[in-house]
């Protein structure tokens, strides 16, 4: 990891380099590639589906399987450990109880004869999409499924693709625990065509969850307009602000704990002590050698890790709000000053005992947030996403009479004759 000191070095400056050297920069040919994957499907639907999943999953199945079958979901019943189950589920009861009170209220005003309303209704169809392979994490299944579910969507799509017709226990568990039925064993560009477009087998949907690889992502960006997404996310982030009274290896194990997900993940500490942070450098060498993602772990730190050595950790909400970090881990002595001045983060945690393993698994809070920075104008995964707003209007003679001479001139400096025309003739008529 590299160290960037405020003394010596112009922070923002090295910062800034450092962010954007992380960013995917757009790949022409990977996008017409999935182009051309969208166009199969949308042309050839099933028999697109087949080859594809041949060709990327090293998979053999016939139209009949491309929705997965009761036996096969039953035959990983062996290879679950109901001990994790327990653990899935007291995370399924943190995250329902979290999530059941973002479920937004309707509301009516009613003032001088006019009515107006809001009121909130579930998307009828969403895909969820589940990686396969050593990315398939069912935890990201209940951060999909329960706010859906609390939402009222009452069809809930899954595509999740085999590898050499395998997948994850876990996620057939979970499928079953949640009572979705409809699943299909498809991954990477062509699922998301599927579930956008609609094939002969599957039905499309309204809107597209999920993470997955730079196809998926691709794809996404695609067939955005057909069909709605939920973000466009990048590699994990993190940045830790901690000081000399802190544990060094709690610290080190927070940065490890991100840059294992991806080569391209980062992890940035931010302290004022030149000797901590040397500190925690070597503990993150001597823990990375014990881990079996060492390779990923020190090739994210070495590209994209940095260690910030501030003068003060007061001038640390500027670097944070700037990074508008996905994760933020505040463990310094005078975190919960800093809490209240961070604008932009996607989760926060707070304290040496709030590690951000807590908020990927089990505590309730939902870990699809935001990255490279979309923490500034967007959130976290929550029910409000599996749901749509509709507003409606009720005028009477009165409410009428009372504003529709505003609205005509209003009309007329906008040019709008026929805006001003649905006015004018009701006032004609009623006279």
């Amino acid at each position: 990891m590299r160290i960037i000191n405020q003394k010596k070095d112009d922070v923002l400056f090295h910062l800034n380099n450092l962010v954007k050297s992380r960013l995917d920069s757009t790949s022409d040919a990977l996008d017409l590639i999935v182009k051309n994957i969208i166009n199969e499907v949308k042309l050839r639907g099933d028999e697109a589906l087949i080859d594809f999943v041949k060709e990327y999953d090293n998979t053999s199945i016939n139209k009949s399987q491309i929705l997965i079958s009761d036996k096969i979901r039953n035959s990983y019943i062996d290879k679950i450990d109901q001990e994790v189950i327990k653990s899935f589920e007291v995370a399924i009861k943190n995250i329902t109880s979290f999530h059941k009170k973002q479920i937004p209220q309707n509301y009516e005003i009613n003032k001088d004869n006019l009515i107006t309303g809001s009121i909130w209704k579930p998307i009828e169809a969403v895909g969820l999409y589940v990686p396969g392979g050593n990315a398939s994490y069912p935890s990201s299944l209940l951060m999909n499924v329960i706010p859906a579910i609390l939402a009222g969507v009452k069809r809930i799509v899954v595509t999740t693709p085999s590898k050499n017709n395998n997948f994850n226990p876990y996620v057939m568990k979970l499928l079953d625990v949640f009572g979705i039925k409809e699943v299909y064993q498809l991954g990477g560009a062509q699922a998301i065509a599927a579930l956008a477009y609609g094939t002969q087998t599957i039905k499309p949907v309204n809107k597209i969850f999920g993470p997955g690889n730079a196809y998926v992502t691709s794809a996404k960006k695609q067939v955005f307009g057909k069909v709605g997404i939920d973000l466009i996310a990048g590699p994990s982030e993190i940045v830790v602000v901690a000081d000399q009274s802190n544990n060094p290896n709690w610290v080190a194990s927070d940065l490890i704990a991100q840059a294992e997900h991806d080569e391209k993940s980062q992890s940035i500490l931010i302290t004022d002590d030149e000797s901590f942070a040397l500190c925690v450098k070597q503990k993150i060498k001597s823990l990375t050698d014990q881990l079996g993602k060492k390779e990923i772990i020190k090739k994210s730190l070495n590209k994209y890790g940095a260690i910030l050595i501030l003068d003060t950790l007061d001038n640390a909400v500027e670097i944070i709000n700037i990074i508008a970090p996905e994760h933020l881990h505040l463990q310094n002595k005078t975190a919960d000053k800093l809490f209240k001045k961070v604008k932009n983060a996607g989760g926060i945690f707070l304290g040496p005992y709030s590690p951000e393993a807590f908020g990927d698994y089990i505590v309730g809070t939902n870990h699809i947030l935001p990255t490279t920075g979309s923490a500034k104008y967007s959130s976290g995964l929550g029910v409000v996403d599996f749901m749509k707003r509709t507003s409606y209007v009720r005028l009477n003679k009165k409410s009428f009479d009372n504003l529709s001479n505003n609205v005509t001139d209003m009309a007329s400096i906008e040019n709008l004759d026929g805006h001003k025309l649905s006015v004018t003739i009701r006032q004609m008529d009623k006279k």
